[in-house]
């Protein structure tokens, strides 16, 4: 600080008290930007140090349903999953950026096992949790519209979000509970499936990406072994 700033004028305990203030909006601007604390260039976080996330990304470029099928906790929702939706949601895609990508705003579907896990797990990590809206990793100056679930406290049924393009992304919400019916209806251009799904609503999703052309991501530990829908990424281990 130099000697003829304004603030060096100002008694000791004001001080102290506007360098909180701004300590305050600091941390206030960082959490409702968290998508921009990904994957650096460099340090301990930087993304040369997550070479199968790198590879997740670069398959949605040639590929129509990357899947990222690992352990619980390993970051396949937040750092993969997450991460990626609210790329093509906003449209705010890093330079380095080496997978898929939309030059407009897009359609997206994505749920979990239940309304509660969806709403615990995927609404969080994309939204926030409901007392602080925008925390999540889409950046709370892009979250234009949220409308709530029905019947369930807390949880999303849609958001709009605004996309660089122009215009506005919608997101949507749904789960494996609901049956086939309620993953019917409308064209999408991305559909992620956070925990692995039925085969009636793995089916069902690739249907509502027919006509864009769209892409299906996956994210799940396969817990119940060497299900069909495991199968479909890892027919190799097929029988014989």
């Amino acid at each position: 600080m130099t000697t003829n700033s304004p603030l060096s004028s100002l008694p000791p305990e004001q001080l102290a008290a506007f360098i909180k203030k701004l300590e305050r909006e600091k941390a206030k601007r960082t959490s409702e930007n968290l998508l921009a604390s990904y994957y650096p260039d460099e340090g301990p976080l930087s993304r040369q140090f997550y070479p199968k996330h790198m590879a997740f990304f670069a398959a949605g470029k040639v590929h129509r349903e990357p899947a990222a099928i690992a352990a619980n906790r390993v970051g396949k929702t937040e750092t993969i999953g997450g991460y990626e939706g609210t790329l093509h949601l906003t449209g705010e895609y890093p330079s380095w950026w080496p997978g898929r990508t939309w030059d407009r705003p897009i359609n997206m579907l994505c749920g979990g096992d239940n309304a509660s896990t969806t709403r615990d797990i995927i609404v969080k990590k994309l939204l926030g949790p409901p007392e602080a809206r925008g925390t999540g990793l889409i950046p709370k100056r892009c979250i234009e519209d949220l409308r709530p679930y029905t019947g369930v406290p807390g949880h999303i049924d849609y958001a709009m979000i605004r996309n660089v393009n122009g215009g506005h992304s919608t997101l949507q919400f749904r789960s494996y509970d609901q049956g086939r019916i309620a993953w019917q209806g409308t064209e999408r251009d991305i559909i992620w499936l956070d925990e692995e799904p039925p085969m009636e609503i793995y089916t069902e999703a690739l249907l509502r990406l027919m006509t864009t052309k769209g892409m299906l991501m996956a994210t799940f530990t396969p817990l119940k072994g060497m299900t069909d829908v495991a199968m479909q990424f890892m027919p190799h281990l097929a029988p014989a």
